[in-house]
């Protein structure tokens, strides 16, 4: 039973307000035509540095979050390059914060699920399951920061925290209890 981690998300704050139209023409400045750019509305706006890479959104009030990385390794990287850039550019950082806030996990039961069946056997207080609206279970275990959605194919993601530690030990109480 292995667990991968897909997807890690981190938060931070530069302490400070931004002209995000400013900000985002001194970064093309600095890395060029290869940055996405998508404002959301006039306060958010999404970079990527590089095609497949990290998603930077960043927000008119200063907070940012980082998305996509592919490992812990990779977000903290993320970041970092975040951070070069500023100083580059010559953004004024009266402070600087960021945690990593989540990641995404996906193991699997290695055996197919009735999920109907899971549902009762997890605890209705627990699970939420309207195949009609979405294709797996939701399940939140009792005392858990983590939040495991189960497919019928006994695939199983988990998200909702940050030790693969600890998400592995979701998974093994979940097939134990299965």
């Amino acid at each position: 039973m292995s667990l991968e981690i897909v997807s890690t998300m981190g938060s931070g704050s530069l302490g400070r307000e931004l002209d995000l139209d400013v900000l985002v023409n001194a970064i093309r400045g600095e890395v060029g035509e290869s940055l996405e750019v998508n404002f959301t509305s006039d306060g958010i706006v999404t970079l990527r540095l590089n095609e497949n890479g990290s998603a930077f959104t960043v927000y008119r009030t200063g907070t940012f979050q980082i998305r996509g990385a592919d490992s812990e390794d990779a977000l903290r990287q993320a970041e970092s390059t975040f951070r070069e850039i500023l100083k580059r550019i010559d953004v004024d950082v009266p402070s600087y914060d960021f945690d990593h806030v989540t990641s995404v996990f996906v193991g699997d039961l290695e055996q197919p699920v009735d999920l109907s069946a899971v549902s009762i056997l997890l605890g209705l207080e627990s699970t939420e399951y309207e195949p009609e609206q979405f294709p797996g279970l939701i399940y939140r275990p009792p005392e858990s920061p983590f939040v495991l959605l189960i497919f019928a194919s006994g695939k199983v993601v988990i998200t909702g925290g940050t030790s693969r530690c600890r998400a592995e030990e979701e998974l093994t109480s979940l097939r134990t209890r299965l």
